[in-house]
């Protein structure tokens, strides 16, 4: 696609829109940097403009054309590759567990989390209140683009969501190291599970834990505790054992 009158002046009002898309992120608006994400917003049909400052071809998509200056002033990183995006994301339902994240506040670590549950089948994702958005910027680019494949809900209420999927006969489990069984005790039945993950230093609320069927934890040597993106990854990946 040829690129319109390219824009040089950071006091545009365009860059301005950029700006604030860039730093309030929400499902129906948010923005992506760099070739890899761009592309996979395109091939999903999730991408809505491009901000570049090197020749780019998406056909269908309203490209703008800005000085490396302006971009710099745009991007989240300090050294942008040249491409920006502005995404939606996706509302086709997907098929598989769920991923529940209690007041996970590191935006990094929801990020890696997205990445883990998209590698595992833990496509739907709910976002209780108190996480990380999973789309800001240090998210997205944690995630690598897997939250082009999630199914992902913000929830307003944490207890009630658990109980809504308790009702539909989803067996919502628990993280904890009390009150709870290793994880490689568990044995799966039928039907979906969701694995439930909470904030870095407190877990997930002890208000929440009394609505899991179950709580687990993982054996460990020498430490008490691992950080919630690497403990996640380990639980998701031995559910689906």
């Amino acid at each position: 696609m040829t690129m319109k009158e390219t824009i040089t002046s950071k006091a545009n009002p365009r860059v301005k829109e950029l700006c604030a898309t860039r730093d309030h992120p929400s499902p129906s608006s948010f923005l992506i940097e760099g070739k890899h994400m761009v592309d996979m917003a395109f091939q999903r049909g999730l991408l809505d403009q491009v901000i570049a400052s090197v020749p780019v071809d998406y056909p269908g998509v309203d490209t703008l054309s800005v000085s490396r200056e302006v971009l710099e002033k745009i991007a989240p990183s300090k050294t942008p590759s040249g491409i920006l995006g502005i995404a939606h994301a996706g509302l086709e339902k997907k098929e598989g567990d769920y991923l529940l994240l209690d007041r996970v506040q590191d935006p990094g670590n929801v990020g890696t989390l997205l990445r883990s549950a998209l590698s595992f089948g833990f496509k739907k994702v709910y976002v209780l209140p108190g996480t990380a958005s999973p789309f800001s910027s240090k998210a997205l680019a944690s995630s690598q683009g897997a939250i082009f494949g999630l199914d992902i809900r913000l929830c307003k209420e944490g207890p009630s969501t658990l109980m809504s999927l308790s009702a539909k006969g989803v067996t919502v489990l628990g993280t904890s190291l009390r009150n709870a069984i290793p994880i490689s005790s568990y044995h799966r039945g039928e039907g979906d599970i969701a694995l439930l993950l909470g904030n870095e230093g407190r877990g997930v609320s002890e208000e929440l834990l009394g609505l899991c069927s179950k709580n687990l934890y993982i054996e460990m040597k020498e430490m008490e505790s691992l950080n919630v993106g690497v403990a996640g990854g380990i639980a998701m990946y031995l559910l689906k054992r």
